[in-house]
């Protein structure tokens, strides 16, 4: 990740950060130390991290923020990517608001958290 480029997403990447979800400087150590992988678009940006838990490996959407459009225009490149990795579901958590949005995309509410299988 360049300064060029985490300018540009900053702003985006901190509209969506919360404290429970971690720090800037957090974020920028998991980018830079390749435990997170930063995905950009046009006027968009998401961060995201491959998980293991019991059920297999999963991809976790971090964060995302800046144009709903350009998010979801990112998503099928994540998801390839994601199921390079081995990973057999993509999770998320986050505003209500997505489980709107992501429901015509697949995504299933399952307990605090928005889930579709890869």
């Amino acid at each position: 990740m360049t300064p060029d480029i985490w300018a540009r997403c900053r702003p985006w990447l901190q509209a969506a950060l919360r404290p429970e979800c971690g720090t800037e400087a957090s974020l920028v150590a998991d980018l830079t130390q390749g435990r997170a992988q930063l995905w950009v678009g046009e006027a968009a940006a998401m961060v995201t991290q491959c998980v293991e838990d019991p059920d297999g490996a999963c991809l976790h959407v971090w964060l995302a923020g800046g144009d709903l459009t350009d998010i979801l225009k990112l998503k099928p490149g994540v998801e390839a990517w994601g199921r390079a990795q081995g990973c057999n579901r993509v999770t998320l958590s986050g505003r209500k608001g997505w489980r709107r949005v992501l429901a015509a995309h697949g995504f299933v509410t399952v307990g605090d958290e928005l889930m579709r299988r890869l």
